[in-house]
């Protein structure tokens, strides 16, 4: 994968307002930064290379992905490089109202649900000529709205575990920009437990993830629990006692956040622990 269209938005004026207007994929907006600080949960580096009106921003990450962040919490990898995702976006220009679709939906839902989103960009602005030259000049391919789709769903299903978003000063994560189900984490490690897996404690399947390689997905799967917690302290009820908090498990989850290495979220799950003692 290349940045070879994102060379060329940069040299090339034309190009670069045709990528900004129809297609929202503004370079200047880079300069502007995104609402709020924000850090992969990995550690590997992020690149803002342009934002939108709504105030997302693209970001391209370490491997060459292009994951987008809105301005409202939700984040996701859209293509598996700049090159990829300006296909969809071009080609797809109103792919962020497409992303409950995909390739199961079938060909015929696809379609539809494509052509009234353009109709109604059309009542609005003209996409069809400027698309044809910005294909063009980028040496894009005139690629079917059911072909992207399918590189879009794709590129969202690999947003976690190596590309989960945080906010760099809370240490909360961003929602998935899709609704796609994904597996839970014992369905992905090896395992020999007996009974039910989903009776099993969380920190059976991260440690299990950890010994096994699968560091990152450990991590999103606590982090995702942590934040869980912190927005829904009901998770600490204790049972029968009304509404009684129990934050021990609070300090379970700081504790295999230090196994994986992760301080920073060890200690924000001691901060809650303290704060709701």
């Amino acid at each position: 994968m290349t940045d070879h269209c994102l060379r060329l938005l940069r040299l090339h004026r034309r190009l670069a307002e045709l990528a900004a207007f129809p297609f929202n994929f503004d370079l200047g907006r880079a300069a502007d930064g995104h609402a709020e600080p924000v850090r992969l949960a990995s550690g590997d580096s992020l690149e803002a290379v342009a934002g939108c009106d709504t105030g997302g921003t693209y970001f391209v990450c370490a491997d060459g992905s292009l994951l987008y962040a809105d301005s409202e919490g939700s984040a996701g990898i859209i293509g598996a490089s700049v090159d990829e995702a300006l296909e969809i976006v071009i080609g797809l220009p109103g792919w962020r109202d497409l992303l409950h679709l995909s390739p199961a939906d079938g060909e015929t839902a696809i379609l539809a649900r494509v052509a009234g989103i353009e109709e109604e960009i059309r009542e609005y602005y003209g996409i069809d000529e400027e698309r044809a030259e910005l294909r063009a000049a980028l040496g894009l391919p005139d690629r079917s709205p059911v072909e992207l789709l399918g590189v879009l769903h794709a590129a969202l299903l690999r947003t976690e575990p190596d590309f989960l978003l945080l906010n760099a000063d809370e240490g909360c994560a961003y929602d998935l920009l899709d609704p796609h189900p994904r597996p839970p984490l014992w369905e992905v490690v090896r395992h020999e437990v007996p009974g039910d897996p989903a009776d099993q404690p969380l920190s059976t399947w991260t440690r299990l993830a950890a010994e096994q390689g699968m560091t990152e997905l450990a991590r999103v799967a606590l982090i995702r629990r942590l934040d869980d917690v912190f927005v829904n302290r009901s998770l600490l009820l204790r049972p029968g006692s009304g509404k009684d908090l129990d934050p021990a498990p609070l300090l379970r989850l700081a504790e295999e956040f230090e196994r994986l290495g992760d301080l920073a979220q060890a200690e924000r799950a001691r901060g809650l622990h303290a704060s709701l003692r």
